[in-house]
């Protein structure tokens, strides 16, 4: 796909911005400041997430329609501050994130799956992009390589390849971090291993698809 129109990627790199700054080091920044103010890890680490949460809150009452995602996220969070009161142990509240990133590493495995048998995932997930780029006729033609370049399907599979083992180590690398590092180191490690991993991932992308002449 081609380079997005000047507004557009300004208003990408804002919400990239924006989504790096909630999402990641305002919860990192509210958990060490708490503990250096001496708070306790379990209360850090409660602490921390109250920005993404009310982050969530704010983008459901804010759409006014029901946001199975987000719901899905505040029940997932109040089972584990439930989990971690009754066991006292602030470690719940990191496994209980870890295996919440889980998803990511569920979409890895269907995308490596998706390489079996038919066409690759990323082939799926391009097609809204293709549409609302090119709209339906250059859809149509770009999903016709499909069956007229084995290029285009190498290319594809190859893609698709790399980002089902990216999100898939993503998942296992936060579990392990959230069962074996310190709890104060811990919360670091898993929030920067993403994009720690999506920094050279997005680089390749953009990269091989364009190498690939695999755009729309």
């Amino acid at each position: 796909m081609e380079a997005a129109t000047p507004g557009r990627a300004a208003t990408s790199r804002r919400a990239l911005i924006g989504s790096l700054l909630t999402d990641l080091v305002a919860p990192l920044g509210v958990y060490y400041g708490a503990r250096l103010l001496g708070v306790n890890q379990w209360g850090a680490l409660l602490a921390s997430a109250v920005i993404p949460m009310g982050v969530v809150v704010h983008r459901f009452v804010q759409r006014r329609q029901v946001d199975y995602v987000a719901l899905f996220v505040i029940t997932v969070f109040a089972l584990g501050a439930v989990l971690s009161a009754l066991t006292g142990d602030p470690r719940a509240m990191l496994v209980r994130e870890a295996w919440t990133g889980m998803v990511g590493g569920i979409a890895g495995l269907w995308m490596l799956g998706s390489l079996l048998r038919g066409r690759p995932a990323l082939m799926v997930v391009f097609r809204s992009f293709v549409l609302a780029k090119s709209g339906p006729g250059g859809l149509r033609t770009w999903a016709a390589r499909w069956d007229h370049e084995a290029g285009f399907r190498h290319g594809l599979r190859v893609l698709t390849a790399v980002w089902g083992i990216a999100l898939l180590l993503t998942a296992v690398l936060q579990v392990l971090f959230a069962y074996a590092l310190p709890l104060d180191v811990a919360p670091a490690a898993m929030n920067f291993t993403w994009p720690a991993i999506a920094v050279p991932l997005f680089v390749f992308h953009l990269a091989y698809t364009k190498r690939r002449n695999l755009r729309a």
